[in-house]
């Protein structure tokens, strides 16, 4: 088990990021940003630094074939990084008791396993011992409704007894958003719209809608264009959202500044993190209540942050304590780790300031 050591909750996360980068940093993004693209078809990417203000660019192809350059605040699919907004509404409605951490699911989901003795905690967390119903060959790339995907996920036997041990799974997540939409009483896209997309202004962050044409950036794997826009839709409050770095950065760095829950609410995010494992793991990995935290490779220090990766694309957005910088990457092609971006990227700040 690991948490967000004191010292990171000592910085003053009210700086704002507004603003504009130096000249020379922004170059230096830059051209980490031009290497990133011999390796991907397009990435949007974002570096915002405390007091001193933001960049953020979307450059190279939204399509490969035929070619289609991307414009300008394109949306990326960012798949499992919406989490983090999905467990702040969650929180949110526990700050307003409309819910509470303890509450099992059993009041909305009276057929699953162990629901009388699984707590909203544990789904915010992947301690629900619940299959993940993307793991399963039955799913298909054809849309599937909530409903759906939860009975897929429900139906298979739990891997373990609830808060027993920690596996990665989207059912929770979706049976979160069917949560926050029978207590708030509106669909979770609006849910999430009302509360954090339009109060934080992330006007290139949606939902996606099964049959909706978005211009969202598409999807590649090797390479090869993924025409199935129709899957994005289907992990709901697991991963449903479109959105671009610099919407990432900005949502982040409301969450750490108080903008969207009280302190200790954030805090207690980071608290009690066990070690992630399986295909979702990265290096040395935790995770909390919609939260990550990783170690740095470069070193020193951690992050702390969210990933993200569904077919034909890889996000993830982190703000980095040791050097007081958030940093977003959305690649559209899915061989590709973000991760390799948002190194890039802290590596090309890390120089530029060695330099000066």
């Amino acid at each position: 088990m690991r948490s967000a050591p004191e010292a990171v909750w000592q910085k003053d996360f009210k700086r704002s990021i507004d603003g504009e980068l130096p000249a020379p940093l922004r170059k230096a993004l830059g051209d980490a940003l031009d290497k990133m693209l011999q390796h991907v078809p397009a990435a949007s990417v974002a570096v915002a630094i405390p007091g001193e203000g933001t960049w953020s660019a979307t450059r190279g192809l939204a399509r490969k074939e035929p070619p289609q350059p991307v414009v300008p605040d394109q949306p990326f699919q960012v798949a499992s990084t919406a989490k983090t907004l999905t467990a702040a509404v969650v929180l949110q409605l526990v700050e307003e008791g409309k819910l509470k951490l303890d509450d099992t699911i059993d009041k909305w989901f009276p057929d699953a396993p162990n629901a009388k003795l699984t707590t909203i905690e544990q789904l915010l967390r992947h301690t629900s011992g619940l299959v993940s119903f993307n793991a399963l060959p039955s799913l298909g790339t054809a849309y599937r409704t909530p409903a759906e995907v939860i009975a897929l996920g429900t139906a298979q036997k739990p891997q373990f007894c609830p808060g027993a041990n920690w596996s990665y799974t989207n059912t929770g997540y979706a049976m979160l958003g069917v949560i926050v939409e029978k207590v708030d009483g509106a669909p979770f896209s609006e849910v999430l719209s009302k509360r954090l997309i339009k109060p934080l202004a992330l006007s290139h962050t949606v939902m996606r809608k099964p049959g909706v044409e978005l211009p969202v950036a598409t999807g590649h794997a090797s390479g090869r264009p993924v025409d199935a826009p129709d899957q994005y839709a289907t992990p709901y409050a697991a991963g449903a959202l479109a959105s671009t770095a610099g919407d990432l950065a900005v949502f982040w760095h409301a969450l750490l500044a108080g903008k969207v829950l009280p302190g200790q609410s954030v805090h207690r995010m980071f608290t009690g993190m066990p070690a992630m494992i399986g295909p979702y793991a990265g290096s040395n990995s935790f995770y909390g209540m919609g939260v990550q935290l990783y170690d740095v490779p470069d070193g020193p220090g951690l992050m702390l942050g969210h990933s993200g990766g569904i077919e034909g694309f890889t996000s993830i957005v982190a703000y980095v304590p040791a050097d007081d910088v958030y940093i977003a990457v959305a690649l559209n092609e899915k061989k590709v780790p973000a991760e390799a971006g948002l190194w890039a990227l802290l590596r090309a700040v890390r120089t530029y300031r060695a330099l000066q």
